[in-house]
């Protein structure tokens, strides 16, 4: 989340739950684990299985494209 506020972008989660590729509760178990990984929440929700990592990268182009 860190490289969205430097950057300007979307945040990634509200992306996906607008894009409907996630759930609010997978929303809200990677933002809790994050804050003690400091992963990225892209990264966590591949790692638990609820996004898929070509899925991510989908939402990773269009949220540089749509950067302010």
């Amino acid at each position: 989340m860190a490289e969205t506020k430097k950057a300007g972008l979307r945040p990634i989660g509200q992306m996906l739950m607008e894009m409907e590729r996630i759930v609010p509760q997978d929303l809200e178990f990677a933002l809790d684990h994050q804050k003690n990984s400091h992963d990225l929440i892209g990264q966590i929700l591949v790692r638990m299985g609820a996004l898929r990592e070509a899925e991510l990268n989908e939402v990773l182009i269009e949220q540089s494209q749509t950067s302010h």
